[in-house]
């Protein structure tokens, strides 16, 4: 919680990050539908990006497909950019990735960025099932290179990378590091490149990771100059009791679903998740409040504390996370935090564009 409002960033300077949450007995097809839903009122406020987060064998969260899920929230909004956050590059092949994100942006010019970060910590059965190894671990710097090799080659005066040429080459979209890190900084600053921090996370080390990034940045990439933004875990409602009500139940459901046995039916899980809260998860949500990733309040606590840590990080732009489960929960605490930010409102009625654009 902020006390203190600092100048703050208007609503097209904040952007979104979400999992694609899944409950246990909620179908595939309802899940997709909530985030469309969510994406689209992300695009109705005047949010800049709707990124999708990566993420493998972990219970509640479908977002495991960024490039598939950001076709289908493109083709379903009408201007909000749309992208990964991040896709693990050490887990896939850089071109397999550029192929993917360069058939995206042709299809979407100027609405498609692509995220990149190393994989995160999974399970050996996980790991095992992506092809991780230690090497691959370690290969990010390498992968990125390359991955960006592949996606400029369609530009004048650039050669393929070998005698591979990437398919649908053209405009390429715009590449981020995503990381918790100084090292992770320091790799996008070397190449240039725009930089996501995910502070709601490891807060600990966000402005050790801004100063590497600003101290060490080569302007060689794209922009020429840094570019950093940062994630931030939000709950806001209209009072601040709806709004703790609102971050126990998201700590009860992740807590649950986190300590689940893997062998648990759907039925066992939803019998699970039921209330009452507990003793252990209400201390959890109560600590979360003292977080300084995450801001948990009404329409102007809330605009206070994302204006906070968008000065003291000095950051171009916040990305939110509503920690909701439910999609009308999510939409709802995006519409609450936009009230509080300058924004202008849509001002005409929404359609649903052609799947591909035309240039």
């Amino acid at each position: 919680m902020y006390s203190q409002a600092a100048p703050g960033l208007p609503v097209s300077a904040h952007s979104v990050l979400d999992i694609v949450p899944q409950l246990p007995g909620q179908s595939a097809a309802a899940a997709l539908r909530e985030t469309v839903e969510v994406a689209q009122a992300a695009d109705d406020l005047g949010y800049r990006r709707f990124w999708v987060a990566e993420q493998h064998g972990v219970r509640g969260a479908g977002g495991a497909s960024p490039a598939v899920l950001a076709a289908v929230l493109a083709a379903r909004t009408d201007r909000i950019r749309l992208g990964s956050g991040s896709v693990q590059l050490t887990s896939h092949r850089p071109l397999v990735i550029a192929e993917q994100f360069a058939a995206l942006a042709a299809a979407y010019p100027s609405r498609v960025d692509l995220g990149v970060g190393k994989s995160a910590a999974v399970p050996p059965s996980t790991a095992a099932a992506l092809g991780l190894n230690e090497k691959g671990w370690d290969s990010f710097p390498q992968r990125l290179d390359e991955l960006c090799r592949f996606l400029r080659d369609g530009l004048p005066g650039r050669a393929p990378v070998g005698d591979v040429r990437l398919a649908l080459a053209g405009l390429p979209p715009p590449v981020f590091v995503m990381t918790d890190n100084p090292s992770g900084a320091q790799v996008a600053a070397a190449r240039g490149l725009p930089l996501f921090l995910t502070h709601h996370s490891a807060p600990a080390c966000t402005l050790a990771s801004v100063a590497a990034y600003r101290d060490s940045f080569e302007a060689t990439g794209p922009t020429g100059k840094p570019y950093v933004g940062v994630t931030v875990g939000v709950v806001a409602a209209d009072t601040e009791d709806e709004a703790l009500a609102r971050l126990a139940e998201y700590v009860r459901l992740k807590s649950r679903l986190k300590t689940a046995v893997n062998r648990a039916t759907p039925a066992e899980l939803m019998e699970l998740l039921e209330p009452p809260l507990t003793s252990r998860e209400r201390l959890k949500a109560e600590r979360l409040l003292d977080e300084p990733g995450y801001v948990v309040g009404t329409r102007s606590g809330v605009s206070a504390g994302l204006a906070s840590v968008a000065a003291s990080a000095g950051a171009d732009e916040v990305m939110l996370v509503p920690l909701a489960f439910d999609g009308l929960v999510r939409s709802s605490i995006l519409r609450t935090a936009a009230a509080g930010l300058t924004r202008a409102i849509r001002s005409i009625p929404r359609h649903a564009p052609h799947f591909v654009a035309t240039a």
